[in-house]
């Protein structure tokens, strides 16, 4: 027995079910498999036989259709986002901009609420559902990349008039000389301090540019944490992310997260350090929320603007999210920034956790040239209303940085500081924020499911990392044998 795959032009047979449940999971496998049973039902529909052969099934660059504002057809875009983004009001005022500017291109939004963003786009790009353009972090789309969902932009970018090698600063081909992502924005990283906190511990505010070391932090953590009375106060919030835990070690390594030979560095020794700083804080200063009652609470990582926490490490997203956002995110205390904390061997040294968001168009688009326009259009629009710094050179930077001290001045916040801070540094030493390169989806999740277990007394710091390496060079080995 047959099912044949019309768009993909690719036969499933039966014994090869279990071959996708391996390499997509079961959700996708199944999805895969609807739609396979769905086209084998209509082949005898010319239009869909038709539809297979075609080069926009194929998700060749040129099949795009002509450019709206030529053919005069209208052209349904479907953008596959996440919520925090999507079903905000500077979204919505982007897109009747940009429906106005391009009246011939429609946009169709795909809100997915982030934790549940990988398994959507999974099941939607296995499946073949049309999707023409998406959002992804640095791990989310290097995954879509080594899993083949997405298409090489090069040809597709000349035809919208951009130069990927120019447009976006020192923005380098992602894989095979070839560019997969569409750049949005890459991350600022600095500490956000609640200036109530420290007034209230008598502890002096961290300095506006020379940035305190890890074990500085550490301490002033402990000295401004308060767990009397009815509302706890930790010095210190951290998000159930893998950089607060491997961040420093990411430091100490230059963002060495694989071996020369294409392995997992996580038992690196310097990794092992930044988890055993993050223990310290946690279990033996009692600095920051143990991490069973984070787990727990389903701690957001917007909590820390309740301001029941001193410091927080974070993105210019907490500024675009929440900082200048008062109305969401009411408050009786103003917030600092300082530069994000270093190991004591990079004392002074302006640093970052640098990671690309992004966006690119899966093979089994239908309007690739459209979905480009949009992708420019939203960089260069959307995400300078949201308060973030696109990477697309041609937008102004200096309007963005005063824009944005504008909306921090009530926080007493200058220009100084958020050019500094927020993009405008020459000098930044940038690092990897994650791991990107091999199985880069498995290693963070994997990371994640067992670190716990070391902040919880279960298992020993070299136990939780050698175990994580394990599963992730078996990931990385079966990515290369498929």
């Amino acid at each position: 027995m047959r099912f044949r795959v019309h768009n993909e032009n690719a036969s499933i047979t039966v014994r090869e079910v279990p071959l996708l449940i391996k390499k997509w999971g079961l959700l996708a496998a199944a999805a895969i498999l609807v739609f396979s049973l769905a086209a084998c039902g209509s082949k005898g529909d010319k239009s869909a036989s038709e539809g297979s052969s075609s080069p926009a099934a194929s998700g060749s660059a040129s099949a795009s259709s002509d450019s709206s504002s030529g053919s005069g057809e209208t052209v349904t875009l479907k953008f596959l986002n996440i919520s925090e983004y999507l079903d905000s009001a500077e979204f919505k005022s982007f897109l009747e901009r940009f429906e106005a500017k391009y009246p011939n291109i429609k946009v169709d939004p795909v809100s997915v609420p982030h934790e549940q963003y990988i398994n959507k786009r999974n099941i939607m790009l296995a499946s073949g559902e049309q999707v023409d353009l998406l959002w992804g972090n640095g791990v989310e789309q290097f995954d879509a990349i080594n899993k083949g969902f997405l298409m090489p932009l090069d040809d597709v970018a000349k035809e919208a008039g951009i130069d990927m090698s120019k447009d976006f600063g020192d923005f380098k081909p992602d894989k095979d000389g070839k560019y997969y992502r569409f750049p949005i924005q890459q991350n600022n990283w600095m500490l956000y301090y609640n200036k109530k906190v420290f007034d209230d511990a008598k502890v002096p505010y961290p300095d506006p540019k020379v940035p305190m070391t890890w074990d500085e932090m550490a301490d002033v953590a402990q000295k401004i944490t308060n767990l009397s009375g009815k509302d706890k106060v930790y010095g210190m919030f951290y998000n159930n992310w893998g950089m607060y835990f491997y961040g420093y070690g990411s430091q100490l390594t230059n963002g060495k997260f694989y071996t020369d030979d294409g392995k997992v560095n996580i038992n690196a020794p310097e990794f092992k350090r930044s988890l055993e700083w993050m223990n310290d804080v946690m279990n033996v200063k009692k600095a920051a929320m143990p991490i069973a009652e984070f787990i727990q609470n389903n701690t957001d990582f917007l909590s820390y603007w309740n301001g029941n926490y001193g410091m927080v490490v974070g993105a210019q997203w907490y500024a675009q999210l929440a900082a200048t956002k008062k109305d969401k995110f009411p408050r009786d205390w103003k917030a600092g920034i300082a530069p994000m904390p270093v190991p004591k061997e990079m004392a002074g040294k302006h640093m970052n956790w640098s990671s690309i968001d992004s966006l690119a168009i899966p093979k089994n688009s239908k309007h690739a040239k459209e979905a480009l326009i949009l992708a420019k259009e939203y960089v260069s629009d959307y995400t300078l209303s949201t308060g973030a710094l696109p990477m697309y050179t041609k937008v102004a930077k200096d309007k963005y940085f005063q824009d944005l001290a504008n909306a921090l001045k009530d926080d007493d916040i200058t220009l100084d500081q958020v050019t500094y801070l927020f993009g405008g540094d020459p000098n930044v030493v940038n690092v990897a924020e994650k791991p990107v390169l091999g199985a880069p989806q498995e290693y963070e999740s994997t990371f994640l499911d067992i670190i716990s277990q070391y902040y919880t007394g279960a298992k020993s710091v070299d136990e939780v990392l050698n175990e994580v390496k394990e599963k992730v060079d078996a990931a990385i080995q079966e990515q290369k044998n498929q």
